[in-house]
């Protein structure tokens, strides 16, 4: 008698219970939700592969569930009921209804049933017939081939074609392992699995993992406590409490940055477009680890900064390098040096940073001018450098404001060819992903492009270990709205394979230096000051005569250098006499030919 009231009660239970086909649902009015006693029923096809949105799917169809206590609760294979949840449209275009992706968003209640999982298996489907009938269905398109090459970017698209030419639109979501491991896009014809999907009448294949495009993962092994990683990132208007300056939600901003910053967990961080040693000050605070910061002091709200962890970097100084006139370098935003004496597992090595943030291209007006000034200030950067670090491991990043294969202002070469050429003495690590289509820029997708780079001088070439952008985006919503526009870049270097084969010499730490010494097209005067100071240049010939004044300025704490242009001096010797806070000294200089 108590195991027939038993069967009676379920049998009851049961009969409240109307399970709708996932077809018949989506055939509802949008912002219609389940009723009482209506369940939907379906495998999970996508958990959390995806950023924000998973999907289910049954005999009759499938269906997008937009909710992210479903999308962490479930995994695929999973069977699973939906006990409430409203029907909605995302991405349709505007006025006509569905040309979007079917979700079931709101309150969503679900259960998972517990029997074993079954991996899904997709569904055959050829691109002419993929429609709303496949819309949210696991499909495998056989025999396509991909219309781009290169490298795999998250929240971008791609195509595929078949043989007799139908092409597919394929969406790579930032959040996937193709995404996050940069994979290769697939040469020759395979099949493609994925999660169809809808935006704006545009039919989309999602792919979920790495397998589904016939790829696989190959993961790196070297710990992070085994390399010196660096990170350049453009942080746009960090600090700035303007509303109409980046993003509108600062504190969203600071916390998503945190966030990112957790994930990442350089040693050191190059940034541009800081404001604040206050907002540096308090990002220090708050990530995981032994932070500060140290902001550029130049007379501009956008500033560029280090934030440096000091368990394994030690700053021995920090100053702008001033090379340049009043339009050099965005007109003062000078690169901000960085000595660190920096420690991994036992090794320690000296490394010289600098962070740049080049002149940004304006309208069509002044594209050509723009282009030229940072073609300049790359030139007179890299004989700067190749005079006064020949023997010194250097690492050049930040936000160039332009690609280092085609200059965003066509038909130019880029600007920093001169960099590219000199292979001997600069490598520049992410030009090999600018060529395979990677973008770092990404606040616009006509104008995306490779604009942050990392260049590094020949004593750090058997030292990289990798160089790769950072996905911030795959775990931050509305990344280019409420993070920034720029993704970050990093390197990771082995600190035991830094060649250091000369030591620092006195000279070295001379705070006035001259080179090329002798010299016969151009030399530099290099001159540090810690504290502000007057300054007066001087070029003398051997007869005490004045041939040129160099310099008669006031300089705050910087490291001041003096192009002097010898191409119409005669050969000889000469005296370049530096005054500055009522002290002189004299230096002999050579002019050969």
């Amino acid at each position: 008698m108590s195991k027939l009231t038993i069967f009676l009660v379920a049998a009851i239970a049961a009969s409240a219970q109307t399970y709708i086909p996932i077809a018949q649902f989506k055939q509802r009015a949008f912002g219609d939700s389940l009723r009482a006693g209506e369940r939907i029923a379906g495998r999970v096809t996508v958990a959390d592969q995806f950023r924000n949105t998973s999907y289910i799917q049954d005999a009759s169809g499938g269906i997008a569930v937009f909710n992210s206590a479903f999308r962490m609760g479930v995994q695929i294979g999973d069977s699973v009921e939906i006990l409430s949840g409203t029907l909605t449209e995302f991405g349709q275009t505007t006025g006509q209804s569905g040309t979007g992706l079917s979700e079931i968003t709101g309150s969503v209640t679900f259960q998972v049933i517990p029997v074993a999982r079954v991996e899904p298996t997709p569904r055959t489907a050829s691109i002419p017939s993929i429609g709303e009938a496949l819309e949210g269905v696991l499909v495998r398109v056989r025999n396509v081939e991909f219309v781009e090459t290169g490298i795999f970017q998250g929240d971008r698209n791609y195509t595929v074609r078949n043989a007799t030419g139908d092409q597919l639109q394929v969406r790579i979501d930032a959040n996937t392992e193709i995404a996050r491991n940069s994979l290769p896009i697939p040469t020759g014809r395979i099949d493609v699995i994925g999660v169809i999907s809808q935006f704006r009448g545009t039919y989309q294949l999602l792919p979920r993992i790495a397998a589904d495009v016939g790829l696989t993962v190959e993961r790196d092994t070297l710990p992070k406590s085994a390399t010196l990683d660096v990170t350049t990132w453009n942080l746009l208007w960090f600090g700035s409490t303007d509303t109409t300056l980046g993003v509108a939600n600062k504190q969203r901003q600071f916390n998503s940055v945190r966030i990112a910053l957790d994930s990442i967990r350089s040693d050191i961080y190059a940034f541009q477009e800081v404001v604040t040693q206050s907002v540096l000050d308090s990002l220090a605070s708050v990530v995981q680890g032994n932070y500060t910061g140290y902001l550029a002091p130049v007379d501009q709200q956008q500033k560029m900064a280090y934030l440096v962890s000091q368990d394994n970097v030690q700053v021995i100084e920090t100053g702008l390098a001033v090379n340049g006139g009043s339009q050099a370098w965005a007109s003062g935003r000078f690169p901000f040096r960085m000595t660190a004496r920096c420690s991994i597992g036992g090794t320690e090595k000296t490394i010289v940073l600098f962070n740049i943030h080049a002149k940004a291209t304006g309208d069509s007006t002044t594209a050509q001018q723009d282009w030229q000034r940072r073609k300049t200030d790359a030139e007179t950067f890299h004989d700067y450098l190749n005079t006064f670090y020949a023997n010194v491991p250097v690492i050049i990043l930040g936000d160039f404001n332009d690609d280092v294969v085609n200059s965003v202002v066509t038909p130019n070469p880029t600007p920093y060819q001169v960099f590219v050429d000199d292979s001997a003495h600069w490598r520049v690590l992410t030009r090999p992903m600018s060529l395979l289509g990677l973008r770092s820029y990404i606040g616009s997708s006509v104008n995306a492009r490779m604009l942050d780079q990392i260049i590094v001088s020949d004593e750090l070439f058997g030292a990289v270990h990798r160089t790769y952008l950072e996905a911030p985006n795959a775990f931050l919503s509305s990344y280019t709205t409420t993070v920034s526009d720029h993704l970050p870049v990093t390197v990771r270097i082995r600190l035991e394979d830094v060649v250091t084969s000369v030591e620092p010499t006195e000279d070295d730490t001379q705070d006035v230096r001259v080179g090329p010494n002798p010299a016969s097209d151009r030399a530099f005067i290099e001159i540090v000051r810690t504290n502000p100071s007057d300054l007066r240049v001087t070029l003398y010939d051997t007869y005490g005569r004045t041939i040129a004044r160099l310099a008669d300025e006031s300089i705050g704490a910087q490291i001041r250098v003096i192009p002097i242009e010898c191409a119409h001096l005669a050969p000889g010797m000469y005296g370049i006499f530096v005054e500055s806070n009522g002290t002189a000294r004299m230096y002999p200089f050579v002019v050969v030919r």
